[in-house]
């Protein structure tokens, strides 16, 4: 069993690190999950995933979904969490304090009736 590993990413590589993930991530589910004093709310629930992106001129981390964009404004921290060489989720710490979660899964494959 490989174990979880967590680790944070220097702002100075948000964008080069999400514009390289961002292709590999496609058709992704993706749970955005926002946390803060009360207590975690979901933002969504399995979108397919079109890409992740950082602007550093609107200083904003966008995650373009198929239903929709989140916009995270002025993040402070990236950290990432992954098996092996695997990424699962990306945790970014707000300006306000809150805390969001974006988790990465593979869709179900169901067999055949």
């Amino acid at each position: 069993m490989v174990e979880s590993s967590k680790r944070g990413v220097p702002k100075e590589r948000w964008r080069k690190f999400f514009d390289e993930v961002s292709g590999k991530l496609k058709g992704k589910g993706v749970d955005i999950t926002l946390s803060s004093g009360n207590g975690p709310q979901h933002q969504s629930r399995l979108w397919q995933l079109h890409g992740v992106t950082y602007d550093p001129h609107d200083d904003a981390l966008i995650v373009s979904c198929e239903q929709q964009e989140h916009v995270i404004s002025a993040p402070q921290s990236v950290s990432i969490e992954g098996f092996g060489r695997e990424l699962a989720s990306v945790e970014i710490l707000t300006q306000g304090g809150g805390r969001e979660t974006v988790r990465f899964m593979d869709p179900l494959l169901l067999s055949a009736p």
